[in-house]
């Protein structure tokens, strides 16, 4: 018998569900399945059609994934699968007029009496999920004179995904407009956008967690002017439009931010890249339990990573990364949520934004009252057999504290005055099997510590898996 990779795909994904079944846990697999989905979505935002002198694109994906985890204090097992097929068309005319829409057509079914989502065991979702044009200045004056200008401009209009600095503040799709102009070596890009309604709050409370009404504007300035760095600058502002479901006479809700960012990436090296981004947050909102007066808002955040490419077969790989991000010390349950928020009276110190990054996927806490270190190691291990070649698999190591420790974190069972949150291992890999077929699966352990109940000490595991094929 001859083995396609598409019989050896799918081997490995019966493999993943079989182990699955016994080994993934975890706090809160809506946390842990962010992760994957931001992979998903850097692979498909990655896979845009470039542009051609003119035509029509279309073509779509299928992608089916598996979580299983266990949930927390109730220690119940909560099994999840998720399947869904994206359409996407494009259009282009020499560069100058783009044109995208990718629609969405998903369904999650979970195993009975495990599943989160008030409707059932089955939850369909659908919707646009991009859908913009572009108009690119840079390729008119190329298109009549055969030179890329110096300066110019695009501007990207509708739902498209949004990030400002390294993503650390805001990274989400977004109902927008963007204007990217360079003016010689200086970048200057500027949004005006507002959230889908159906997208998860930042707030977690309940009355308000799945759902959000927020408009943002923002403007970044970076300079490419050095060969090998190029540092920015950025300012976001948002405000909080959203309405409470049900409405409460014992609770306002309003979480309105501003941040200023400043940082850098580059390379220090040819093979040694670097990130690091500053920013500090003030605004007002409604403390726990506040129906008038609103208070102000003062806190910041650090992110600091550095990458090593050793250039030897394999293609090793190893980063380090210091995350850090205020907390308050009077909040009651959460770092996150106004209900069990700030109290009335005092600055809410705990920092909250919109950005992304890898948390680990047991744990996953937010970023707000967080100390993170984390060193983690990727190669390319059988990359001389032409099968396995685009296969790369990687291990991270995560450490977490929280800044204030009488404060609350994200998860609400972390709520005893102590530091030391525990320890995360996650192991990985990820497949390019063919150029239509990839495939990835994600363990992760974590070990609760002394700012967690007694009850809640016990070890938490998560493990995904999932296939996506493109056609």
């Amino acid at each position: 018998m001859i083995f396609k990779p598409h019989h050896v795909a799918l081997g490995v994904l019966t493999a993943g569900i079989a182990l699955s079944a016994g080994l993934a846990r975890a706090q809160d697999g809506r946390t842990g399945r962010d992760i994957y989905a931001e992979q998903l979505r850097v692979r498909l935002d990655e896979q845009i059609p470039e542009a051609r002198e003119a035509g029509f694109d279309a073509g779509g994906w299928f992608n089916f994934a598996i979580f299983n985890y266990l949930d927390g204090p109730s220690q119940e097992t909560r099994t999840m699968r998720s399947y869904e097929l994206r359409l996407w068309g494009s259009a282009n005319v020499g560069g100058v007029h783009r044109g995208y829409v990718r629609a969405l057509l998903g369904w999650e079914n979970w195993n009975p009496g495990t599943y989160y989502i008030p409707g059932g065991e089955n939850h369909f979702n659908d919707g646009i999920e991009r859908a913009w044009y572009q108009f690119d200045s840079f390729a008119l004056v190329r298109n009549r004179t055969g030179k890329r200008p110096p300066n110019g401009f695009r501007v990207k209009i509708g739902r498209q995904f949004a990030t400002i600095g390294t993503g650390l503040v805001l990274s989400m799709p977004l109902d927008m407009i963007r204007f990217d102009a360079a003016i010689g070596d200086v970048d200057v890009t500027a949004l005006l956008g507002q959230t889908l309604r159906h997208s998860r709050n930042i707030d977690d409370s309940d009355a308000v967690a799945g759902h959000q009404d927020r408009c943002f504007y923002g403007f970044e300035l970076g300079y490419r002017g050095w060969t090998r760095h190029r540092p920015f600058v950025y300012f976001l502002s948002q405000s909080d439009h959203t309405g409470p479901d049900p409405s409460s006479q014992r609770q306002r809700y309003d979480y309105s931010s501003r941040y200023l960012g400043i940082g850098s990436e580059g390379a220090l090296s040819d093979k040694l890249q670097y990130r690091a981004e500053l920013v500090g947050e003030w605004g007002r909102t409604y403390s726990n339990g506040a129906t008038t007066g609103q208070d102000d808002i003062c806190a910041m955040a650090l992110d600091m990573e550095l990458a090593y490419h050793f250039d030897v077969p394999t293609k090793p790989r190893v980063t380090a990364e210091y995350l850090f991000a205020t907390g308050d010390s009077d909040r009651g349950t959460s770092a996150t949520a106004t209900v069990g928020g700030n109290t009335a009276g005092t600055d809410d110190e705990a920092f909250n934004a919109f950005g992304f990054r890898d948390t680990g996927i047991a744990f996953s806490p937010r970023i707000s009252n967080l100390h993170m270190y984390a060193l983690g190691g990727s190669c390319f291990p059988l990359e001389r057999f032409e099968l396995f070649e685009r296969m790369k698999v990687g291990t991270k190591v995560f450490f977490y504290h929280k800044d204030e420790s009488a404060g609350a974190i994200s998860d609400t069972s972390a709520n005893n005055d102590a530091r030391c949150l525990g320890w995360e291992w996650d192991v990985y890999a990820d497949w390019r099997i063919t150029s239509d077929l990839a495939w990835t699966i994600r363990y992760g352990i974590f070990q609760p510590s002394g700012a967690f109940d007694g009850g809640d000490k016990s070890s938490r595991h998560f493990l995904y898996t999932g296939l996506v094929f493109s056609f």
